[in-house]
């Protein structure tokens, strides 16, 4: 999970910023916020402390909540959203798609049932209509393939482990050839009973 910081005023904002380096993000923390881009609650390439106080009154003055998130600001990579998310029929399921911006618009995601296999994880990201971004289009260097399957598989460990985890959204999660790092993360705990047997659920009744 990348570094990050949650502020409260303007000077803390910049205090974070030197402390985590610069250029530095600017984001809203409210927890109810889905697209924190659409409305401007988003600061990217901030390059000093002018720029990041200034940055912080705009995200308030978007949102209305003085809680903002500063982190260092990472290199373009390709976007992935990563998770878990919760079906009453067949469980938990571990999902990987394409993240960012774009999640919602193409709804590019794979998904599995648990237990989730090293065969799994490499199917998942090679089943994307965005596969290409991750193995060198047009020449840009590929992603760490290796680092997106390791990701998916913990995924699907922590689902079998931990079953009150009903959603967990890691979106979005850069993947570039130096590694993986997931940005922003949304986790909702709930408590359920015995997880339904997947392949029951899908037998036909006697």
């Amino acid at each position: 999970m990348l570094a990050g910081r949650i502020v409260g005023d303007a000077t803390e904002a910049v205090d974070a910023a030197h402390a985590l380096g610069y250029p530095a993000v600017l984001k809203a923390a409210d927890p109810n916020l889905v697209h924190k881009s659409d409305v401007g609650g988003v600061r990217l390439n901030l390059a000093d402390a002018a720029e990041v106080a200034a940055a912080y009154r705009a995200v308030v003055d978007a949102t209305g909540d003085p809680r903002v998130l500063v982190q260092p600001q990472v290199a373009t990579q390709a976007e992935l959203v990563a998770g878990i998310v919760h079906d009453p029929l067949f469980g938990s399921l571990v999902m990987l798609g394409l993240g960012g911006v774009h999640t919602d618009l193409f709804a590019d995601r794979a998904l599995r049932l648990l237990p989730v296999t090293d065969t799994d994880a490499a199917a998942m990201w090679r089943s994307l209509r965005a596969a290409p971004l991750l193995t060198g289009y047009r020449g840009a260097p590929a992603a760490d393939t290796a680092g997106i399957e390791d990701l998916v598989l913990r995924l699907g460990r922590l689902a079998e482990e931990l079953p009150e985890v009903a959603e967990l959204d890691l979106n979005p999660v850069l993947a570039g050839p130096d590694g993986v790092v997931a940005v922003d993360v949304k986790l909702r705990l709930a408590p359920v009973d015995a997880e339904p047997d997947p392949a029951g659920a899908l037998r036909e009744p006697a």
